[in-house]
C-alpha cells in the first residue's frame, strides 16, 4: 500500500532523516529511483541508512558507500549499469570501484563485459576493521619514534615559567584521554576519589589497563577511596592497582577527583539530580588548589572525622564556583 510522496512519510517518521539522502538509498535498496515508498520499505530505508552511515565512519565517501551496497544487494554488475543506477557519471563510477577494489571490497569479474562484485558484507566490515586496527598500531609505532626523536632535542635555555589554569572537558571521551594523560605523567602517586558510577565507566574505558601497566613499571603507589557497592566491589575484583590499595568509604555528595603527583588533577563534576546531559570534568595545575584537595583525600583514607567533613563541604562549595 502507498502512503504518499517520501517527504509525507518524512513528517510522520521524524527518525527517517532528510528526505534527499534517504531517496538516494532507494535505488540501493529496489533499484529504483521513485519517491513512493511503503511503511516496510521505509524502515528498511532506516536500515540501510544506519548502515551508510556506520561505513562512512571508515573514510568511505557517500558514493562509494552507495556503490557498495549496490553491488552487494545486487550482485554483479557492469559499470555502465552501476551509473545509470545510481546516477553518477560512467567515469566517476570506474573511479569509485578502482577505489573500492584497492579497499579490498571490490573485485573484477573477468567476463565479456567486464563486471563487478563486491566482497560478503561481513568480510568487508573485517576487513575496513582490520585495516583501521593496522592504521592505529602504526600509528603507535609513529608515535615511540616521534618520541624518542623529541627528546633528543637540546632543551631551549629560555624556559617559559610555569602557568596555572583550568580547563573544562565535556564527555566521557574527553574526561577519559585526560584522566589518561595524568596516568602518563604520573611517577610516583596517584589519588582518586571516585564513587561505583565513575568507576564503572572508567573499567569500561582503557584507563585501568594503562593503570596496571603503568603501576607495574613504575611502582606508582595508587590510592582510591569508592563507595562500597556490588558495583565498587565488581570492578576492584577485576581490575589491579599493582603494589597501590583501596579502602570503602560513605562518599555521599563528596567530590570525585584524579590527582598525579605532577601536581594536576581531574575534578569529576556533577551533572545534577536529573542525571542529564553529557559527563564532564574540570582539570586544573593551580598548585594551591590541587593541594587543598590532596589534604582532603589524606583526611577521609586516614579517618573522616570532623576535619574531613568540613574540608568536603568546602569541596562541593568550590566545586559549584567552577
Amino acid at each position: 500500500m502507498q502512503v504518499g510522496r517520501y517527504s509525507h512519510l518524512e513528517e510522520k517518521n521524524s527518525d527517517i532523516g532528510d528526505s534527499e539522502s534517504d531517496i538516494e538509498l532507494l535505488t540501493v535498496h529496489n533499484r529504483s529511483s521513485t519517491r513512493r515508498v511503503t511503511k516496510e520499505e521505509a524502515e528498511h530505508l532506516k536500515a540501510l541508512r544506519r548502515i551508510k552511515d556506520a561505513l562512512g565512519k571508515f573514510d568511505l565517501s557517500k558514493n562509494e558507500v552507495r556503490v557498495y551496497l549496490f553491488l552487494a544487494r545486487f550482485g554483479a554488475q557492469k559499470a555502465q549499469r552501476i551509473a545509470e543506477a545510481l546516477n553518477v557519471h560512467r567515469t566517476e563510477a570506474y573511479k569509485i570501484l578502482r577505489r573500492l577494489e584497492k579497499q579490498g571490497l571490490v573485485s573484477c569479474v573477468f567476463e565479456r563485459p567486464m563486471k563487478f562484485v563486491s566482497i560478503p558484507f561481513e568480510r568487508a566490515l573485517g576487513n575496513l576493521i582490520e585495516e583501521r586496527r593496522q592504521r592505529i598500531h602504526q600509528m603507535e609505532l609513529w608515535k615511540k619514534e616521534l618520541m624518542e626523536t623529541w627528546r633528543s632535542l637540546p632543551k631551549p635555555e629560555d624556559r617559559t615559567t610555569r602557568k596555572e589554569t583550568f580547563q573544562v572537558l565535556e564527555g566521557r571521551r574527553q574526561v577519559g584521554v585526560k584522566a589518561t594523560e595524568l596516568l602518563d605523567g604520573c611517577t610516583d602517586e596517584l589519588l582518586m576519589i571516585l564513587t561505583d558510577e565513575n568507576l564503572l565507566w572508567l573499567y569500561n574505558s582503557p584507563f585501568f589497563d594503562d593503570l596496571e601497566k603503568t603501576s607495574g613499571k613504575r611502582g606508582i603507589n595508587v590510592q582510591l577511596i569508592t563507595d562500597f557497592s556490588p558495583t565498587s566491589t565488581y570492578v576492584l575484583e577485576e581490575v589491579s592497582l599493582g603494589k597501590g590499595d583501596f579502602i570503602y568509604k560513605g562518599l555521599d555528595e563528596a567530590p570525585c577527583f584524579i590527582i598525579s603527583d605532577t601536581g594536576q588533577m581531574l575534578l569529576l563534576m556533577n551533572r545534577g539530580q536529573d542525571g542529564e546531559g553529557k559527563p564532564y570534568a574540570m582539570w586544573t595545575n593551580y598548585v594551591t588548589l590541587v593541594n587543598s584537595f590532596k589534604l582532603l583525600f589524606d583526611l577521609l583514607w586516614k579517618q573522616p572525622g570532623d576535619d574531613a567533613l568540613k574540608m568536603v563541604e568546602a569541596a562541593q562549595m568550590t566545586q559549584k564556583i567552577a
